[in-house]
């Protein structure tokens, strides 16, 4: 049995149509009849539906020609399946301009012999729909039934992939909303081609999820209704996924608050419930914080979903786990690194994961990252607090940068925290007070200047390209602080002196 339907051609091939006859439209045999219904009034617009068949005399239509190509229009308006019609009593033949048009818009046309009463071809033809509906009914019962147990067994995404491929005869693609391939059968089909395929959207709490893909052009009715029932077990199978990555983000992120706040944790409470989400305690750790505006970090923003991708490739490469999650308005991400105890012998060095993530932060001006350095899981709250420092004590320092490591700048950091028993403060006074107190008198720069130009190694070129003015007014600047200060450019035993000097005044008195 045809599952699509049956066909006009099928229709004449029935024991009460034997004596019937194809007199024109021969080209639209292949049209699906759906429907059966008798027309003896003139005016059938808007009563006609796809795959209809028309049985009529023409008594409508005996006394005005012009009704035969209205007939015909409306059914091919309809998309009608086909017409059959007696017209020895009403119309005497039948005319050549329904023939015409029967013709061009392949719509067969059957001559039905006048003594067949019409209850007999509609009992038939009705008998055979509801039996192929049935048929449809039972088959589409069975996939769903497949289908749903697969589902409820927990088989699997690719077990169901699979299945609907064979149902389909053609490859699938499941495609996340990014772009991801989720599945695909056959598992190694690769992207889905550009042409030669159609394809539906899947959804996940009334919200669109992803689209399925089917490698052809063309499906049968049962294969449509696969389809349907395909979406159907997909969205459950993505909604399953969801619920547990949710409540795995859920756990991970509570884990992660107790982890960074540095509450009273021991080793073995942290490498168990590490274990349990995830995260190897014989990984080395480090936190990295991207802080900027809200708008930045909301949840279909570029940022995060880009930062994620980079992040989970990289961390396949190094066959680790990392995680990033929202901290109010500010990324925190979790990196992982292989311990290095289990890195293969003669292996390259593996680039830190500021090289690794440095180039895209630096690609958004309204952002500020700072990387804390590696510690193990129960002591990553202390990578937590270096990365802060690094962001803080960075920022501060140059205002130009966006990306900070604590390497960078630990020494400062040691240098404010002894500032408090060495006094510092005094001393930087003493060194570079009469430069502070001419910014402050007089609205200038000398202080900034002078530790960009020490910064930079005592280059000209550097400090004014940091400074963004030319060169000259650098050394116009230099040459007042020699005044005002009496100091002494040439000697290089001093210059770390004042290097620290003027960084902890910047680090203490500039915002």
């Amino acid at each position: 049995m045809n599952l699509k339907g049956m066909t006009v051609r099928e229709l004449l091939q029935l024991p009460i149509l034997k004596d019937a006859s194809l007199i024109s439209g021969e080209e639209g045999l292949d049209r699906v009849v759906r429907y059966i219904d008798i027309m003896e009034v003139p005016d059938i617009k808007g009563w006609l539906r796809e795959g209809e068949l028309i049985l009529t005399t023409g008594y409508s239509m005996r006394n005005d020609p012009g009704l035969v190509l209205e007939l015909m229009e409306e059914l091919r308006r309809a998309d009608a399946a086909a017409l059959a019609i007696k017209p020895e009593r009403f119309m005497g033949g039948i005319p050549a301009e329904m023939v015409e048009l029967s013709n061009r818009y392949r719509i067969p046309v059957i001559q039905i012999p006048p003594g067949i009463p019409y209850i007999d071809i509609t009992h038939t033809v009705m008998e055979q729909i509801l039996n192929t509906q049935a048929a449809l009914l039972r088959r589409s019962e069975e996939v769903n039934k497949t289908l749903t147990g697969l589902v409820l067994h927990n088989k699997g995404i690719q077990v169901v992939a699979d299945s609907v491929a064979e149902l389909v005869q053609a490859p699938i693609w499941v495609i996340h909303k990014n772009g991801r391939v989720i599945v695909s059968s056959p598992a190694d089909a690769g992207d889905p081609p550009a042409g030669r395929t159609k394809s539906w959207d899947v959804s996940v709490d009334k919200q669109f999820a992803g689209r399925l893909i089917i490698g052809k052009e063309q499906l049968d009715e049962l294969e449509q209704v696969c389809i349907e029932h395909a979406r159907l077990v997909f969205s459950l199978e993505l909604m399953r996924r969801k619920i547990a990555y949710d409540t795995e983000q859920r756990l991970q992120g509570s884990f992660f608050e107790e982890l960074l706040m540095g509450l009273p944790l021991s080793r073995q409470d942290a490498e168990n419930k590490g274990r349990q989400l995830g995260l190897q305690p014989d990984w080395c750790w480090e936190v990295c914080i991207v802080e900027g505006e809200p708008h930045l970090f909301e949840e279909h923003a570029s940022l995060p979903a880009a930062l994620g991708e980079l992040t989970e490739s990289e961390s396949a490469a190094r066959k680790v786990k990392s995680h990033l999650f929202r901290q109010g308005d500010r990324l925190v991400l979790l990196l992982a690194s292989p311990a290095p105890s289990t890195k293969q012998p003669g292996a390259g060095k593996t680039a830190g994961w500021a090289d690794v993530l440095a180039p895209l932060l630096d690609s958004h001006s309204q952002i500020r990252t700072g990387f804390g350095g590696k510690a193990p899981l129960w002591e990553v709250y202390r990578s937590y607090v270096k990365a802060k420092k690094a962001m803080t004590i960075g920022g501060r320092l140059d205002k130009e940068r966006r990306t900070f490591s604590y390497d960078e700048i630990e020494m400062f950091d040691l240098l404010l925290e002894s500032s408090a028993y060495v006094g510092f403060d005094a001393f930087t006074e003493k060194k570079i007070g009469k430069l502070s107190k001419y910014d402050r008198d007089n609205g200038t720069d000398l202080v900034p200047t002078f530790y960009a130009y020490l910064a930079a190694g005592g280059s000209l070129i550097e400090a004014a390209n940091k400074l963004y003015i030319h060169r000259n007014s650098v050394k116009y600047r230099l040459d007042r602080i020699k005044d005002i200060a009496d100091i002494d450019m040439e000697d290089t035993s001093k210059r770390l002196m004042y290097y620290l000097c003027t960084s902890f005044y910047l680090l203490k008195n500039l915002e």
